[in-house]
């Protein structure tokens, strides 16, 4: 019997799918166990996994870790236990630029299980009742804001990790995908973004600047207050009829003449370097990106596909009110953040100097100034 040992994270839509794909697993290779752990949203973005190879095969991870893990030797390389042809075929269905974003140096090192951006959620009973109109630009949100009558509100998700996601997102629309390398910041740009999100907090939910996705999501589902959140993380299951007290719907966030929507999430899943069934592990990996999984059993216990065809999949549009229909020019205009080495330290670090100096009204340039010189000093330390 070959156990292996996986760290999903804590989420419904992180760990129920992969239950539910290890359980199939199991059924055609009846001598392969698979047990799974969660850590939280926070570590699976934020946290390194050196401390994770050691006790696990099969670890969910954010696409911008692949530089660490290529400099330290810490994830199987994929394409030495899955072939070249299903590589490219999987190539084929990803949702926009998951499957090239777990790619580094020329090597594959997860695959997308799960596929996601920041995108708009609203509540389109209310919206309907009220006779209000969805905004499709950043021009259009300044103008909806002075249409809500006083019992209703707009979030946005800015707690440090996410005030960090919008952030790049505002700066990749506003100039393009170059604002950012391993220096650092364009501190022109990231200056003005600063300013624009400042311009917006009188507007928001008095809770917007603790708030993540989750929190947004579930307040927005059990009361009648907040009716729009233009970014944040989707969540499927909210779309779902059963999930929540009021069903929420998403759709594309605001979009630019750029062509760049928002940031780029999304789960990949990877095996540990130090595993020691990797050719069972990989073909678990396989399985679970595949498109019948991902179409069916994967979608249908909580999750959030990485595989394009569970996203055109009329089965499942219906099933989760047409969030993968409504969301999918987002998702295939994406931004996908840097992945050298130090990045998640800088982005660990850089949120909480972002969210502290908007917090507290510091000047702009000043905040960047101290942005640039951490890059510095992380990217000198990881000898980048």
């Amino acid at each position: 019997m070959t156990t292996l040992r996986g760290m999903a994270w804590d989420h419904p839509r992180g760990y129920e799918p992969l239950i539910a794909a290890s359980n199939e697993f199991s059924k055609i290779h009846a001598d392969v166990s698979i047990k799974w752990d969660v850590r939280s949203l926070k570590e699976f973005g934020d946290m390194p996994i050196e401390s994770l190879i050691e006790r696990y095969d099969l670890i969910t991870i954010d696409h911008p870790y692949m530089g660490q893990a290529h400099k330290n030797g810490l994830l199987q390389k994929l394409e030495k236990f899955i072939s070249s042809e299903k590589l490219v075929e999987l190539a084929g269905q990803s949702v926009g630029p998951s499957f090239i974003s777990y790619q580094y140096n020329k090597h594959i090192y997860a695959l997308p299980i799960d596929a996601a951006a920041l995108v708009g959620a609203y509540r389109n009973d209310i919206l309907t009742d009220r006779g209000l109109v969805l905004p499709h630009s950043k021009e259009e949100l300044k103008s909806f804001y002075s249409k809500l009558p006083g019992d209703l509100f707009v979030a946005w998700a800015l707690c440090p990790t996410d005030f960090w996601c919008t952030f790049l997102t505002l700066c990749a629309q506003n100039a393009g995908r170059d604002f950012v390398n391993d220096k650092g910041v364009d501190k022109q740009v990231a200056s003005l973004v600063l300013d624009e999100i400042k311009s917006h907090l009188d507007y928001l939910h008095p809770d917007a600047m603790s708030w993540n996705p989750i929190q947004i999501l579930d307040h927005m589902a059990a009361n009648d207050e907040i009716i729009y959140s233009p970014y944040l993380f989707g969540y499927t299951n909210y779309s779902r009829d059963t999930y929540a007290k009021k069903l929420v719907h998403f759709c594309n966030s605001p979009i630019n003449k750029k062509g760049i929507s928002t940031i780029l999430g999304g789960v990949g899943l990877a095996v540990s370097a130090k595993c020691s069934s990797p050719n069972v592990a990989a073909k678990f990996v396989e399985y679970v990106a595949g498109e019948e999984m991902q179409e069916g059993i994967f979608t249908e216990n909580g999750g959030q596909p990485g595989n394009l065809r569970a996203w055109t999949s009329d089965k499942n549009n219906v099933l989760c009110h047409n969030f993968f229909k409504d969301t999918l020019l987002t998702l295939e205009n994406a931004y996908v953040r840097p992945q050298f080495p130090g990045w998640n330290q800088i982005q660990e670090q850089g949120a909480e100097l972002l969210h502290d100096g908007v917090a507290k009204n510091r000047n702009s340039e000043k905040v960047i100034d101290d942005l640039n010189d951490l890059f510095q000093t992380i990217t000198k330390d990881e000898n980048v």
